[in-house]
């Protein structure tokens, strides 16, 4: 994976006239990668947001029953 470090390395020595293959080894990565990189957004602006879960909710069976009145009582004496 890039990062957005290596892809401002890269289009800064590109900017300065290098070469893209001297542009890519100052930055760390292939001249393939370079290609794909010279333009457009960085990469931690091209992920997108994950709308899945990675696991079940631990606390889906008792957060209404246990957790969230619990919550309201801490709440409550707080004010």
């Amino acid at each position: 994976m890039v990062s957005d470090r290596q892809v401002r390395v890269l289009r800064k020595k590109r900017m300065e006239g290098k070469t893209l293959e001297a542009a890519a080894a100052a930055a760390g990565m292939s001249e393939r990668t370079a290609r794909t990189w010279q333009r457009g957004p960085l990469p931690s602006e091209t992920k997108q947001a994950r709308t899945w879960r990675t696991r079940p909710d631990p606390f889906a069976e008792v957060w209404t029953t246990e957790v969230e009145p619990l919550l309201v009582a801490v709440t409550e004496r707080a004010v």
